[in-house]
């Protein structure tokens, strides 16, 4: 699992989707709306996103 100092550990869809309580449709909408900023690594491998990124998301939505 790789880790950034600032930005905490890289999730894939499933870990953001526990974190966010939310479904995969759901997350997939966030990312598309640019909500939450997203990568990707390799061509198969979908989209990653930052820990730090999903939790700013969900304290912002959560006040």
């Amino acid at each position: 699992m790789t880790v950034d100092k600032k930005k905490g550990r890289k999730l894939n869809w499933k870990q953001a989707c526990e974190i966010l309580n939310c479904s995969k449709s759901h997350f997939y909408n966030l990312v598309n709306e640019g909500k939450i900023p997203a990568f990707r690594c390799g061509k198969v491998r979908g989209v990653w996103v930052w820990e730090e990124d999903v939790r700013g998301y969900l304290d912002a939505v959560t006040l």
